[in-house]
């Protein structure tokens, strides 16, 4: 089934992930990049970080419209029917601005973590979804599976959107089958349209849905200075590069080992988007012109990092109003 031409503008789409330094300062930057016109917000949290959604309700309470997205929780760390009652109490306060993006995290840290070890996560996923779903949608479950038996009302529902991250191409196929949208994760653009677009058509069609959106995860770095851009690039992408799910998803995008481990120029200008702002804007343009949904935008500090997250709220707040005249999405 085909996903219809995407009518939000080209604002809409784009969102910046923000880290969870501290709950203060974090509040803080949502009000300067919600009065920049940013539309969107996603918070990324480790699980070393404090707690997320707790921020996020602070952060509602100082913001009027704001998108605020979870990039994303690890579900080992917590219960389906919990996530629900923290979910529905922001969208109580926030009403429609919650975007609720979860997932598996490596499992080496949710055995090291959480003392949680899943042979299957991809099937624990998906029965999470189930729980969590029926919560958020009818404000009840009433379910007995393999890893969950819970039976529960809840005061109230909501339709708050649920999206998974995904890197291999089953979880692509489960997203397009059960979320609401797929968040990637460190993948290369071209990844992310031979291998992961396909896979989540297929899984949408094998349940008889049009395909949700995808959202690509972009880096960017305000430098001219190819070697200072690569360089950057190589301390964040290099580390990832040696988590083996992350690094299964390269090699199946097409690197080789020896790219891999040494961060080739190759790996990192596919991964990357330096330059001004002109340059970053065209980049953006380009990419939501393609069949890409939504980006996702992370700022690799080169000197200043406050400076070089307003340049970019200033680029994704001047993208305007107009919608993608972009080709029809699949």
């Amino acid at each position: 089934m085909e996903r219809k031409r995407d009518i939000r503008s080209l604002r809409e789409r784009v969102g910046m992930l923000v880290e969870l330094d501290s709950p203060k300062t974090l509040v803080d930057a949502i009000v300067e990049i919600e009065q920049a016109g940013v539309e969107q917000i996603w918070v990324g949290a480790p699980p070393w970080k404090l707690e997320m959604l707790t921020a996020l309700t602070a952060a509602a309470m100082r913001t009027s419209h704001i998108k605020l997205g979870t990039s994303v929780l690890q579900i080992f760390a917590r219960h389906p029917v919990l996530l629900a009652q923290q979910a529905l109490s922001l969208e109580a306060l926030a009403p429609g601005r919650l975007r609720l993006g979860i997932g598996t995290s490596a499992p080496e840290l949710g055995k090291s973590i959480y003392g949680v070890e899943i042979e299957r996560p991809l099937a624990y996923l998906r029965e999470y979804v189930q729980v969590l779903r029926s919560l958020l949608q009818s404000g009840e479950v009433h379910h007995q599976g393999r890893y969950f038996t819970t039976d529960v009302s809840l005061e109230a529902s909501a339709e708050i959107p649920l999206l998974i991250a995904a890197l291999g191409p089953r979880a692509y196929h489960l997203a397009g089958e059960i979320a609401d949208g797929a968040i990637s994760a460190r993948c290369p653009i071209p990844y992310l349209l031979d291998t992961a677009l396909p896979a989540m058509r297929e899984g949408a069609t094998a349940a008889g849905r049009p395909r949700p959106p995808i959202m690509a995860n972009v880096s960017v770095a305000f430098t001219q200075d190819r070697a200072i851009a690569f360089e950057i690039g190589r301390k964040r992408f290099g580390m990832a590069s040696r988590v083996p799910f992350y690094r299964n998803m390269y090699l199946r995008a097409g690197f080789s080992p020896q790219e891999i481990d040494t961060a080739s120029d190759r790996f990192i200008e596919n991964l990357l988007i330096f330059g001004d702002e002109g340059k970053i804007r065209e980049s953006f343009l380009n990419l939501l012109g393609t069949e890409l949904d939504e980006l996702r935008v992370t700022v690799l500090t080169v000197s200043d990092p406050a400076r070089e997250r307003t340049r970019l709220t200033k680029i994704i707040g001047n993208l305007g109003d107009q919608t993608s005249a972009g080709v029809p999405r699949a």
